[in-house]
């Protein structure tokens, strides 16, 4: 109790001395304020750990003492609750389906019933990427959108999408963003304080140059400030609205094959069988060399025509360089000679 009773004392000596000193400027006197709540408090924690050693914390009645404990635990009981809250949920989900037009329209329908909206979509018909169009090619529609759904409501909406068709598969997460927030919060309040701080020394700076250079370090602060908002506001906005990551894909029903039936035909009706078969087979390969001969006679015949001209320019060539080669003299010994053989 003496221990109590010397805190007391110590904690209104500056609130007295204040009181006494009315002259002093309304600064000085919010200040000892200040540092009487400082010491109060102090004081209050140390009779309390003293009463808690001695078993006489039954004992405290003190109404500033109970005000400052209730304070203390509605203070506890709010972080509690906004750290239970600081949780962000998302899920991915793949599911197959055998009617995609009805099954995407009771998606959209689901997330119009259940308040959310989608961030990201992406629709494709899995058919061929070419500007060619064939009306007979089987296509495979797909749907995978990023949507955000109020967090109060996210197993619910989860649910009714799983309902959708054949939830292939689901993971499901969620992130604790307790720990990140809080140190936001703690460094947005130092920097908040810092930026009160400069804002007094700028409003008492007459020279010019030092103001200067007290708003370029301003300036900075109250940067830092709005990404430490920014930030801050992203993660409530991920808790408020969880995110789920939806593909939902077209299928067919899959049916096998019938199964051949046993051959009881007899010898002869195999042979008529193999005859026409082969027979047809016979007037197709006609059919396709006439088709064939078609396409390619009208090459053969210019092919023929360039190698005819080719020839015929060559001849034309030879002809002229016989024309052109010079006779050779005979000699009198020939002549005689030819003449003999002439007369034999």
């Amino acid at each position: 109790m003496k221990k109590r009773l010397i805190a007391l004392l110590l904690a209104c000596m500056p609130v007295l001395a204040s009181c006494g000193n009315g002259e002093k400027s309304e600064k000085m006197s919010f200040t000892a304020s200040n540092n009487a709540g400082v010491a109060y408090d102090n004081a209050s924690y140390s009779e309390e750990s003293f009463a808690y050693e001695n078993d006489e914390a039954e004992q405290l009645s003190d109404n500033s003492s109970s005000d400052s404990s209730s304070a203390e635990k509605k203070q506890n009981a709010s972080t509690d609750l906004i750290q239970r809250e600081m949780l962000v949920y998302s899920c991915t989900m793949n599911i197959d389906v055998l009617e995609f037009e009805k099954s995407l329209e009771q998606f959209r329908t689901a997330l119009d019933q259940y308040q959310g909206f989608v961030e990201l979509e992406k629709y494709t018909d899995g058919g061929n990427s070419g500007k060619w169009y064939y009306e007979d090619d089987e296509k495979w529609n797909s749907y995978v959108a990023t949507v955000r759904v109020p967090s109060r409501v996210y197993n619910d909406f989860c649910d009714s999408v799983a309902k959708l068709g054949d939830l292939r598969n689901k993971n499901a997460s969620v992130e604790n963003m307790n720990s990140e927030y809080y140190d936001l919060s703690t460094t947005l309040e130092i920097y908040e304080k810092k930026e009160e701080r400069y804002l007094e020394m700028l409003s008492d700076i007459t020279d010019d140059s030092k103001a200067i250079a007290l708003e370029d370090k301003l300036t900075d602060i109250q940067i830092e400030i709005a990404k430490l908002k920014t930030r801050m506001k992203k993660i409530e906005s991920d808790v408020a609205y969880s995110y789920v990551y939806v593909t939902i894909n077209e299928v067919k029903e899959y049916k096998p094959a019938p199964k051949e039936p046993v051959k009881t035909d007899t010898f002869g009706q195999r042979l008529k069988n193999t005859i026409s078969t082969t027979w047809k087979s016979f007037l197709i390969f006609l059919e396709e060399l006439l088709f064939f001969i078609i396409r390619v006679l009208p090459y053969v015949v210019i092919i023929g025509l360039i190698v005819l001209v080719i020839r015929m320019i060559i001849k034309g060539i030879k002809k002229t360089a016989k024309k052109k080669k010079p006779s050779l003299p005979v000699t009198p010994t020939e002549d005689s000679t030819n003449a003999d053989e002439q007369k034999k």
